[in-house]
């Protein structure tokens, strides 16, 4: 009987077909709206690292003026970053399943082989082999550099799918050399793509941004005595003893960010107590001054207080649903018109024995065939509507403008149940029809 029913509905689609037409394009309009903001607004607040949300955590110390509070929002909250004595000597206490500092850099890169004229100025990301492992970066080519490689600032590089299109036209350069500024490196692995949002691991201005093209050991950027004062955000309540590099690294400026691994809840509760024993020791020193704010923070959490993502795209995502609810009451007084036309032909089917069951039947399959063309077009207006807003907003990801194949399946599914629940009236209006009044009528 099924089979029966969706002949008679896909016939009385094709009948009513400018009808259905019109109710198919309401409905997918609604869709792509909602779509769209849902889509974007996800991955701005997804969770970045769900399969470690629970276990990666940034390290924050409060190592700050004794003067001044370091305040937000009228509390005080110990800063974001660290300085690279305590970043060093943390990682040297190995106290953690694993140790990832993050800061950078900006330096002219080129090929050895090319001319000055040729290298372009670009942001590097210095970090540790725990910095891939524990976010779960994915490589094309190789892997990340060796633990030795951490320990004795070793010059490699784990460059990006994108730079290696440019620097190698795609190929495998393992084993290449690069130049930053005046240091040769050697590529050690090509990064794939990434699709990690927010990336939580830095500045939270850059979370819906590409991440860096090349990577380096922390320690060498040390070693090196890289530094560039307009790219990477620091702050001082002492000023550094002179004006080199060194001085910088010894001094109370904090500018790294330093995330650890911890993967159970004992492991978090031992760290804890670890970090107040360090900073006990560093205040003996005449160090960390202010009251002891130790905090492990989640990359959700740090987010949310950095205020990442705004509260407007949640708004847009309220508002596109009541549009969309707009779009499926214009659809149900399409369909309703469209089923009042056929009150003859529903007197008639009647009057020769189909029961409302019957009835019911064809029309939510006919109800549902408009609620899934509407999808499907939806769907295809969606992809459009991302594809626009990524060539309208580049200074974004553009992964944040990809759909899941799930909310592609959701997308289509949500379409067909609205269109159902929305349908019921017509179709209970339409089988209440009076036989023996249509009748006459014919």
């Amino acid at each position: 009987m099924i089979t029966y029913y969706t002949k008679l509905a896909f016939l009385s689609l094709w009948k009513t077909r400018y009808m259905s037409l019109l109710a198919v394009i309401v409905i997918a309009v609604g869709i792509s709206a909602t779509m769209t903001t849902y889509t974007i607004n996800h991955m701005m607040t997804k969770d970045p690292l769900p399969s470690k949300s629970d276990s990666v955590f940034l390290v924050r110390l409060n190592n700050w003026s004794p003067e001044a509070a370091y305040r937000n929002r009228n509390e005080e909250n110990p800063p974001i970053y660290m300085s690279v004595q305590d970043a060093v000597n943390l990682i040297n206490h190995d106290k953690a399943q694993a140790h990832i500092p993050v800061a950078g850099f900006k330096d002219m890169l080129k090929l050895p082989e090319q001319s000055a004229v040729d290298a372009k100025m670009t942001f590097v990301r210095s970090s540790t082999t725990d910095f891939f492992s524990s976010f779960e970066v994915p490589f094309l080519y190789g892997s990340s550099w060796p633990k030795s490689s951490d320990d004795s600032g070793e010059q490699v590089v784990v460059i990006s799918k994108k730079l290696n299109a440019e620097l190698f036209d795609g190929q495998n350069s393992v084993g290449r050399v690069v130049q930053l500024g005046e240091h040769q490196y050697t590529v050690v692995g090509v990064l794939n793509d990434w699709f990690i949002l927010p990336r939580f691991y830095g500045e939270s201005m850059r979370a819906f941004k590409a991440p860096r093209d090349i990577f380096i050991p922390f320690q060498t950027q040390l070693n090196l005595e890289l530094w560039s004062s307009n790219v990477q955000a620091f702050e001082c309540w002492k000023d550094p003893e002179n004006a080199s590099v060194k001085a910088l690294w010894a001094s109370e400026c904090v500018w790294v960010f330093f995330w650890v691994q911890l993967n159970s809840d004992l492991e978090k509760q031992e760290y804890m107590d670890f970090l107040q024993s360090y900073v006990e020791q560093q205040k003996a020193l005449g160090r960390f001054q202010r009251p002891t704010l130790n905090k492990l923070q989640s990359p959700t959490e740090y987010l949310k207080e950095r205020r990442a993502f705004s509260t407007d795209s949640e708004i847009a995502v309220w508002l596109s649903v009541c549009f969309f609810a707009l779009c499926l009451l214009n659809a149900m007084s399409i369909i309703m018109t469209k089923f009042q036309g056929k009150a003859g032909e529903v007197a008639l089917r009647r009057a020769v024995g189909a029961s409302s069951v019957d009835l019911v039947h064809q029309y939510t399959i006919e109800t549902g065939a408009i609620g899934l063309f509407g999808g499907i077009l939806g769907l295809v207006l969606t992809q459009v509507c991302l594809f626009l807003s990524s060539q309208l907003y580049t200074h974004l990801s553009k992964d944040i403008m990809t759909m899941s194949g799930e909310l592609m399946v959701s997308t289509v599914l949500l379409s067909i149940l609205s269109s159902l629940v929305f349908g019921m009236f017509p179709i209970i209006k339409a089988i209440n029809v009076q036989p023996a009044t249509q009748l006459k009528s014919l």
